[in-house]
């Protein structure tokens, strides 16, 4: 059983492999890999890991992956192609704006490395079995609003993933230092950039219960960074991964980032990686 069908930004594909280990390739895209049936074991960035009916993979560009089936498998891929990442038509104000989609699959790709093979955790394995299948259904029939129910299953699978992986990470964390709570506040930091007056030192004292000086002290002795370091870091990851997976401008990923301009974005950007974002993005090009 193979089938695909290409959306303006997803493509749907099931595919059946019947023995032996595929060839390594890499993608330049982002991509889930859902096991309907079979097992056997994924290899990814030359690590193993061993897969069964109802596992889910991610990967991200740059990885490197083949299988080796132990019996006959079958799996449904969804592809994340260019176009997937911006809004289109641009809004009435005439910047392109980075879709609610990629908002989300950013969280996802800055922290999938803290998941081990299999993202499914907990007692999702069945929601992420009906969902998968519903789209399978819908990319093999052709009925009506097929289009946004398709994306609309694609941006509820996004949330449980991001979901398990948060879970995920704070269960490690917790098990390593039941006291530490700093990796609570890296995720929420993370979930809220781009609102820039709930990760101000004060709302997020509130939120943490803490003054804004214990928390800027605590957070300083358990990263080694202060908040206000570590909210540029991250948003230089961000810039980074944009300029790469979308046709932003400068000026827009400052909007959106809410630095003050692309001035101001470039010089956070060339403190991080010793060029500037439009060096980068030409190096790139």
């Amino acid at each position: 059983m193979n089938s695909n069908h290409i959306y303006t930004d997803i493509k749907i594909s099931t595919k059946t492999i019947h023995s032996n280990a595929s060839r390594s390739h890499k993608h330049n895209y982002f991509e889930l890999i859902y096991v309907l049936e079979g097992k056997g074991v994924h290899i990814i960035n030359k690590n193993h890991y061993d897969f069964s009916k109802g596992n889910l993979f991610l990967l991200t560009p740059e990885d490197i992956h083949n299988f080796d089936v132990k019996e006959t498998t079958t799996f449904c891929f969804i592809d994340f192609t260019e176009s997937f990442f911006v809004e289109n038509p641009k809004k009435k104000s005439g910047k392109a704006e980075l879709s609610g989609f990629f908002k989300k699959l950013e969280y996802v790709f800055h922290n999938h490395h803290n998941t081990n093979g299999n993202i499914i955790t907990g007692n999702d394995e069945l929601i992420y079995e009906v969902l998968i299948n519903k789209l399978i259904d819908e990319e093999q029939n052709n009925r009506q609003y097929k289009h946004i129910i398709v994306q609309n299953i694609v941006f509820l699978l996004l949330n449980l993933v991001a979901r398990n992986i948060q879970e995920n990470i704070i269960v490690h964390s917790q098990l390593e230092n039941p006291k530490n709570k700093v990796y609570e506040i890296i995720t929420y930091i993370q979930q809220n950039i781009y609102e820039k007056d709930l990760i101000k030192i004060k709302p997020l004292a509130t939120h943490f219960n803490k003054s804004p000086d214990h928390l800027g002290r605590y957070f300083k002795r358990e990263t080694g960074r202060t908040i206000k370091n570590y909210i540029n870091d991250y948003k230089t990851e961000l810039i980074k991964t944009r300029l790469k997976y979308s046709n932003l401008s400068i000026s827009e990923i400052a909007d959106e980032l809410n630095f003050t301009d692309g001035s101001h974005l470039n010089k956070i950007f060339k403190r991080a990686y010793g060029k500037t974002a439009y060096q980068f993005k030409e190096s790139i090009d």
